[in-house]
């Protein structure tokens, strides 16, 4: 609950609480809630050429995947009546008011996504101190040493949409995608542990010049024009000229795990992986990428199949 002038309004996983087969009468819950619309928003029409719009709507803990009868061109909050269908397990909602974000901070804040960082910043240290290389621990803390760069680093959301979207999101999924990396070279010791998990370290850190972290994830002027690969690259390339005799072979294949590690030219790297330490890091990438994009999916629904996602390509079953 959300308490606004002294009225208390529900969110999101408030409603969600209640079990779907007592969510029988409007507003459920005794009155209105409040609402974070957030992307994708497609706007549409009934065949009687009625406006409405299918958007995510979000708190701190849950996203649903709602109509909304009304037009909405952008992330807004929203304080509106809500339906359940039990036919189409989905909400439908009917604004009362729509609120620019820009005007409520205190709002937004209350309901945007925040990823538990302590642990995480804590982790992230933990995996620094444990490499061994001389010049690569100097790499890591020349670029997670910065103040700046850590402040952005802990506060940025690793996308706007599809996976880890969120304060904390861009360490939360550094940080799982160097533990999956650790995992899978356990099994492979001929791989240079310590340049996979710099590698891991930095292979998004492109990001956070790349999105704007009040009042929403959006893409900057940089990240638009450069894309957080470029801008990645040019953070390295800054942290090494900061370190004497940095070994170019290190250099050449730090650039290759950041240049690759989408994988493919389709999916916006400039190469695929031609190392078996880029190879991980771009496996490992998209594993905890696709989880928690399909852990946030699944929260969307009670139970049976989501509608197929674009993102994973494919539909996918909750079964409990």
């Amino acid at each position: 609950m959300i308490e606004i002038a002294g009225k208390k309004y529900p969110t999101l996983s408030d409603l969600l609480k209640v079990p779907k087969e007592v969510r029988n009468k409007r507003n459920y819950l005794g009155s209105p809630a409040i609402f974070l619309v957030t992307d994708p928003i497609v706007k549409n029409a009934t065949l009687s050429d009625k406006k409405f719009t299918e958007a995510i709507v979000s708190d701190q803990n849950s996203r649903v995947k709602v109509k909304i009868w009304d037009e909405i061109v952008q992330s807004e909050l929203l304080f509106a009546h809500y339906d359940y269908s039990k036919e189409y397990k989905s909400f439908s909602l009917t604004p009362i008011s729509i609120v620019e974000i820009d005007s409520r901070p205190d709002l937004y804040e209350a309901l945007v996504k925040h990823f538990e960082t302590k642990k995480y910043e804590e982790c992230l240290k933990f995996m620094i101190e444990s490499v061994r290389s001389e010049y690569l621990k100097k790499l890591l803390d020349t670029i997670f040493g910065d103040e700046k760069i850590h402040y952005l680093f802990i506060n940025a959301t690793a996308a706007s949409n599809n996976h880890h979207v969120g304060k904390g999101g861009l360490l939360f999924h550094t940080v799982s995608v160097a533990k999956v990396s650790l995992n899978l070279i356990s099994s492979y010791p001929q791989l240079n542990r310590d340049l996979v998990l710099t590698g891991a370290l930095i292979h998004d850190i492109g990001k956070i010049e790349t999105y704007t972290y009040e009042p929403e994830f959006e893409y900057t002027d940089a990240g638009k024009l450069e894309n957080h690969i470029v801008i990645g690259l040019k953070i390295l390339t800054r942290a090494i000229d900061k370190i004497p005799d940095f070994p170019s072979k290190f250099e050449m294949i730090l650039t290759h795990i950041i240049v690759s590690h989408h994988g493919s030219l389709e999916y916006g790297s400039p190469v695929i992986p031609k190392t078996p330490e880029a190879m991980i890091v771009h496996f490992a990438d998209e594993i905890d990428a696709k989880m928690r994009s399909a852990f946030d999916i699944l929260d969307e629904i009670d139970d049976g199949w989501t509608d197929r996602n674009q993102f994973l390509g494919t539909d996918l079953f909750k079964w409990r």
